[in-house]
């Protein structure tokens, strides 16, 4: 059952689990598909993924710098050694992105979602949250939806991708 973009794909007990490659980071990632989800728009999703413009990206890595920052007093308690001012894309190699959740499409838009590691915040790991070209959520892994309003994340003070 695989697509032009997603391996290995496999009917789950939640979720069509798959795997595709995230060239940011040079490596295969799981790929969790709602069982409602068309896979013609989770291959979208994927290619999307693996033409991220430039200013998503440093959206996304400017929220995890935020979120890293706001840690910086508990990295020597959980000897984590994360240089002071780290910027831009710096951060990535201190992420490990493990699956990219694709949830049922409101629109035409690729949408979703990340649930990675991060070595600044073991328990709650690190989400990403894109919708088209934006950077809606960085922070601790919510299950964020990627479909739910814009000012809802907006407003949202767990939010690193909206601190300045």
């Amino acid at each position: 059952m695989d697509t032009a973009k997603i391996k290995d794909i496999k009917k789950g007990q939640f979720t069509y689990e798959g795997k595709a490659f995230f060239p940011l980071f040079n490596k295969e990632i799981q790929v969790f598909i709602d069982f409602d989800a068309p896979m013609d728009y989770a291959d979208k999703c994927v290619e999307h993924l693996e033409n991220l413009k430039d200013y998503t990206i440093d959206g996304l890595c400017k929220g995890a710098v935020n979120y890293c920052e706001e840690f910086r007093d508990l990295l020597e308690e959980i000897d984590v050694t994360i240089p002071e001012g780290i910027q831009g894309r710096d951060i990535l190699q201190y992420i490990y992105p493990r699956i990219m959740i694709i949830e049922v499409p409101r629109g035409d838009e690729p949408a979703f979602h990340f649930e990675c590691d991060c070595e600044w915040e073991p328990e709650h790991g690190l989400e990403w949250t894109v919708r088209g070209d934006e950077t809606l959520y960085v922070g601790e892994f919510g299950d964020e939806k990627p479909w739910s309003d814009r000012d809802y994340f907006k407003n949202a003070s767990w939010n690193y991708a909206e601190l300045e």
